[in-house]
């Protein structure tokens, strides 16, 4: 091993790459232990976990690459894409995990947020009452009531690993529960 990377850090946590282990630390206990089980329930591949020591995880690096990476094209195959589709349809067909996703919200509660929002930005003159009407309305899709499914939570193209054609594992699951579907489409 030559060198530690840091994948992510942020005041809630830090990963690191060291060789072909990531060591996860994390502040949140809770979060850690959503992580795990949320790994050991999903019907996808996810990395092994091959140890704990609170605030430490650490799980084995998964074979392949990022199926993309943020402001880059991706380079990975349409077919490699498909089976990314594939993946995120049996996740939301498994049973959900028996806790709430962390961005659930009740939909009359963001509904009443969203009303006092737009009301604010045309009283206050900062759009026009049109404009805040018509994307109001298209927020509708958002706020909508949904049949909680399993969710990842944070599904983007850096969390899905392909080899060719195929999706080798998924990380990055401390903000799985049972949430909306569309919150967490193919990347």
């Amino acid at each position: 091993m030559d060198e530690v990377e840091v994948v992510v850090a942020h005041s809630e946590r830090a990963t690191l790459r060291v060789g072909d282990v990531f060591l996860k630390v994390d502040a949140d206990q809770a979060r850690v232990d959503v992580e795990v089980e949320a790994m050991s329930l999903a019907p996808v591949p996810t990395p092994e976990v091959l140890w704990r020591r609170p605030p430490v995880l650490a799980i084995a690096a998964l074979p392949g690459t990022a199926l993309g990476r943020l402001g880059e094209p991706s380079t990975s195959s349409s077919a490699a894409w498909t089976a990314v589709g594939a993946a995120v349809r049996r996740l939301h067909e498994a049973p959900p995990p028996p806790w709430p996703g962390r961005r659930r919200r009740d939909p009359g509660e963001w509904a009443a947020e969203l009303d006092r929002e737009c009301e604010l930005l045309v009283t206050n003159g900062v759009l026009p009452a049109d404009l805040v009407a018509r994307n109001r309305r298209v927020a509708e899709a958002a706020i909508r009531p949904y049949t909680p499914v399993f969710t990842h939570g944070d599904l983007q193209r850096e969390h899905v690993f392909v080899e060719g054609d195929e999706v080798t594992g998924v990380i990055d699951w401390s903000e799985a529960g049972a949430g909306d579907p569309s919150s967490t489409s193919p990347p």
